[in-house]
């Protein structure tokens, strides 16, 4: 899935998450079952990450699903 950042697009930002924190699921747990953190590096405000760290970027605001931004 590609993601936009909701502010920067003329530069490298970095976002950091751990959303096993919020959501203890397996594909965001290790095998000790402690949180995983994923470092999204946006190149020119667009990253690609999995559908489903995708979708907790954009529920928490972190990202948008298209680079227009909807009043």
């Amino acid at each position: 899935m590609i993601v936009y950042h909701p502010v920067t697009r003329d530069r490298t930002t970095y976002t950091f998450c751990q959303p096993g924190l919020e959501h203890p699921v397996s594909d965001w747990l290790d095998e000790n079952g402690d949180p995983l953190s994923f470092n999204v590096e946006f190149k020119f405000g667009k990253a690609e990450v999995p559908d489903n760290l995708g979708r907790f970027l954009i529920d928490k605001g972190l990202a948008q699903e298209s680079v227009i931004l909807v009043a």
